[in-house]
């Protein structure tokens, strides 16, 4: 799974909107690939990682919870 995938079984209110991309939407979770490892202490799924989370609702989730959702 993808880490947009798994922040959406998480969080089943999330939606196309909260997130960032491109400067295409005001979203206010920002994910991010550099194609390579992500920085340490970043939330990630393989390359992509949390940059930024701006939820004015929701936790940003820890790895722990990322690493638990399975398919």
């Amino acid at each position: 799974m993808t880490l947009t995938e798994k922040l959406k079984k998480l969080y089943n209110t999330l939606t196309r909107e909260d997130f960032r991309a491109d400067g295409f939407n005001n979203g206010s979770i920002v994910l991010r690939n550099d194609s390579k490892a992500p920085p340490d202490g970043k939330v990630k799924v393989g390359n992509d990682y949390i940059d930024s989370w701006e939820h004015p609702t929701l936790a940003q989730p820890t790895q722990a919870q990322i690493d638990a959702i399975t398919e």
